[in-house]
């Protein structure tokens, strides 16, 4: 049966009392009025929105605009769904059954194998720790070729990678797509959730149409701070989404009127938001890179290549879980323990927060002395 999933109990707890919310991975949620302010929207429009179902399928000038951010992708091969999680449940229910390997790189988030599991895969989990503290960009010949070394039913390549912040490089791709040649009964599900924030590019590379059984799994509500708006979408074969909209039949059927309304607003005018939103997540990020000396408990940290999260590493001798609860006693600090990611010596951090919470919850952090931190060690 499914397990619970780790880390939505401490968001869950934490996420709305937080001081300084460093557990979540998306940027720090706008309200409507902010939203509407940055795409210059009236929002006396929604006056006139019918609240009737939209199409299963999602409402087709949506699918439009989401086709568009995949070079030769055409509506029909687009499925717009209740956020990434239902794409993903629908593109695992639909390709796995009991005995077939599914690869990806570890740690990851859960959601990207514990519905496998559920069906009955095996996992081939590919370790990203020795990369990450090479201080080499990208995830690597070597680690790519061992996603594809037991001739997995499907490979999850989750980039930029969740927890990690690794992003692909050329070299990757070029990798990647030879691989697929090798591997043509292999299906590629690309999870693309941060592609608006992919290093300095407006729009970040994608996987889609790499291979004829290759998916692609996006959103914008992370990136953007709008995670209420629950939108995400299925990006594959025509045949396949025709089957995986049959399927949401059977689960969340439609999705919010109000939610694609605003959804396709963002879409068509992101580029001031993304700016904006770019330059307060290089802020944080540098200003943690140079603050990790006085954090006592990190060991090392590797700065992000995409994405809005990071995965420093801890002292040996001390726990995650208990490292978490410090700082969110001492400090009011909310960070993701390794162990959600059933990885330990590790915290997963975000950097979506504002520059000014970012900056006040990094001096109460660095104010937790030393001598307070040796308390915990094993």
């Amino acid at each position: 049966m499914l397990r619970d999933f780790f880390i939505e109990d401490r968001l869950e707890r934490f996420r709305t009392s937080a001081f300084c919310n460093l557990g979540e991975s998306g940027i720090r949620n706008q309200n409507l009025s902010e939203l509407s302010s940055y795409l210059g929207l009236d929002l006396r429009e929604l006056g006139g929105l019918s609240l009737a179902d939209s199409p299963n399928s999602g409402r087709p000038d949506l699918r439009e605009e989401i086709a568009s951010l995949y070079p030769g992708a055409s509506a029909d091969q687009v499925l717009v769904t209740t956020g990434t999680g239902e794409a993903l449940f629908l593109a695992f229910s639909l390709l796995l059954e009991k005995g077939d390997m599914l690869s990806l790189f570890w740690p990851a988030f859960q959601a990207l194998y514990e519905v496998p599991l559920f069906r009955g895969a095996r996992l081939n989990p590919v370790s990203l720790l020795d990369r990450m503290e090479t201080g080499e960009f990208g995830f690597g010949e070597k680690n790519l070729r061992n996603l594809f070394e037991e001739k997995p039913k499907l490979v999850v390549l989750n980039h930029p990678h969740n927890p990690s912040g690794m992003s692909t490089t050329r070299t990757d791709r070029e990798v990647l797509q030879k691989l697929l040649q090798d591997f043509q009964e292999t299906w590629v599900l690309f999870d693309e959730h941060y592609r608006f924030l992919d290093g300095d590019s407006e729009l970040g590379w994608t996987g889609f149409g790499l291979s004829e059984r290759s998916l692609v799994t996006g959103s914008v509500t992370k990136c953007f701070g709008v995670m209420g708006l629950r939108i995400g979408w299925l990006v594959g074969p025509k045949d396949f989404i025709a089957k995986a909209r049959s399927m949401k039949d059977y689960l969340t059927h439609t999705v919010s009127p109000i939610s694609e309304f605003l959804t396709l607003a963002l879409l068509r005018k992101r580029n001031a938001m993304q700016a904006s939103i770019r330059k307060n997540l290089k802020t944080n990020i540098t200003l943690f890179s140079g603050s990790v000396s006085d954090l006592a408990g990190i060991d090392f940290f590797r700065a992000p290549e995409g994405g809005i999260v990071g995965f420093p590493k801890l002292d040996p001798r001390l726990s995650s879980g208990s490292y978490a609860d410090l700082l969110w006693n001492q400090a009011g600090i909310f960070v993701l323990p390794g162990s959600d990611f059933e990885t330990e010596g590790y915290i997963r951090v975000g950097f979506g927060e504002t520059p000014e919470r970012f900056r006040d919850g990094l001096d109460r952090w660095s104010a937790i002395g030393s001598e307070t931190i040796a308390r915990l060690y094993k």
